[in-house]
């Protein structure tokens, strides 16, 4: 699990913090994962208005939001916490209960999975975190990236499960074995003895 908010600019920052505690609220949520924010950002100069300098900005943020396991979130309640933050930005949220995050992160779900190793935990009611299975190795970050490049609005999030990643086993060092190197000693009486390699 990674915590990114120290790399949010201020206004950023606030917005998260603000659409946090409303969607804590609203949903008795137990956990708020953010797993993707986007900031956009127009700036509008011209010589024709009085005030040169027009900007503007768009928040916008993906929330993992597990509840306890007899919240039902439906499309009604989450547009209306989306009219709630609309000052603040847009909201896209996934909702579900903890039994049924905790069902498919033990089933090697890879957005669940992903989502607890690498989202911005925003906010963990009870220590909720402890419930979960540890974080998967960044051995599957692989499969993770190549998951969000095919399916960038994550559509089918619930249907794709890690694969084994097999481990490759460290080549062996075999010291170097060096040949025997004989050595035969001729007699010659004039010189004496000489060796000669063979």
């Amino acid at each position: 699990m990674k915590n990114y908010i120290s790399q949010l600019n201020g206004m950023e920052s606030n917005a998260i913090h603000c659409i946090k505690k409303l969607v804590a609220a609203q949903l008795n949520a137990l956990m708020i994962y953010c797993f993707g924010c986007r900031t956009s950002s127009v700036i509008t100069r011209t010589a024709f208005i009085k005030r040169q300098l027009k900007e503007d900005r768009h928040f916008t943020c993906d929330l993992l939001v597990i509840t306890p396991d007899h919240i039902q979130a439906g499309e009604e309640k989450l547009a209306e916490i989306q009219e709630m933050v609309a000052h603040f930005g847009t909201v896209n949220m996934v909702v579900h209960p903890l039994y049924f995050v905790l069902k498919h992160m033990n089933e090697g779900n890879l957005f669940f999975n992903w989502v607890h190793k690498n989202g911005m935990l925003l906010f963990d009611r009870n220590n909720t975190l402890q419930l979960l299975p540890p974080p998967v190795g960044g051995e599957y970050r692989p499969q993770a990236e190549a998951f969000y490049n095919s399916d960038p609005g994550m559509n089918n999030y619930l249907d794709v499960k890690w694969q084994p990643v097999i481990k490759r086993e460290p080549a062996k060092q075999t010291a170097a074995t060096q040949q025997p190197v004989q050595i035969t000693l001729q007699l010659n009486p004039s010189d004496g003895w000489k060796p000669v390699l063979i």
